[in-house]
């Protein structure tokens, strides 16, 4: 079990015990269950006596904070990095830098601003789709790393991740998420599973988005790709669950 503490450690600040991992990849498969995790957080304050804005707000707050705000802060660098960067070098420079530029400022706002609205409608028409979208963009996460390569040369916060992660490890944390909107379907709640499915689709379209630019830009994925990553799919498998089903 030190994978899923190794998860935990990594995505989240849940003190759970534990120094290192000697195969991070393994962590992969824990990785949806982390999200699921942080999602029952958010659904615990959508049970709050208080109006639908003021959950979403704290919700989001809540999320920044359990995860040490690293996947925004990722999103924030990949902004500064393909809105100022002219060459792969060159941008990859400027994710190093602990300085946000207007890039940055301006999709973080964008970026939280949906999520909020999302937030807010779904907070009492969906509240279940708190848990899932989560889990949803931590399985993108999953995806961009077995599939992609690690585009800086030296290490860095997701090097040994990255580069050890093949193909196969996205196969069980895929079959996780498959299985529960199965079970779902089957013994729940029809129409959430197919909003569910749908909210996977979006999100899954915008990753291989991102993984395309990053490909191309960078030349793989960084860590800070990879939070980028689990913040965009994670809003739009919010927006998902908001699309009509016809």
């Amino acid at each position: 079990m030190h994978s899923l503490s190794f998860a935990f450690r990594t995505l989240t600040r849940f003190p759970l015990p534990g120094n290192g991992e000697d195969k991070p990849e393994k962590s992969l498969f824990w990785f949806p269950l982390v999200g699921a995790v942080l999602g029952l957080c958010s659904y615990g304050i959508s049970l709050l006596p208080l109006t639908d804005t003021v959950c979403a707000a704290l919700i989001i707050a809540a999320g920044a904070y359990l995860t040490r705000g690293f996947h925004l802060d990722g999103l924030a660098d990949f902004a500064d990095g393909l809105g100022g960067g002219y060459s792969r070098e060159r941008a990859l420079a400027i994710m190093r830098d602990s300085h946000s530029g207007a890039f940055a400022v301006i999709v973080l706002i964008t970026v939280l601003l949906v999520q909020y609205a999302c937030i807010t409608e779904l907070v009492q028409t969906l509240p279940l789709a708190l848990i899932f979208a989560p889990a949803i963009g931590r399985l993108m996460q999953v995806i961009a790393a077995s599939f992609l390569s690690y585009a800086r040369e030296g290490e860095g916060t997701a090097s040994l991740l990255v580069r050890r992660s093949t193909r196969k490890h996205s196969i069980a944390p895929t079959l996780q998420v498959v299985v529960a909107l199965v079970l779902l379907y089957y013994f729940c709640n029809e129409t959430f599973a197919l909003r569910a499915l749908l909210s996977l689709g979006c999100a899954l379209v915008m990753n291989l988005v991102v993984m395309r630019v990053a490909k191309k830009r960078l030349g793989g994925v960084t860590g800070d790709v990879l939070g980028a990553i689990e913040v965009l799919c994670e809003s739009a498998s919010l927006l998902g669950f908001l699309l009509p089903l016809a």
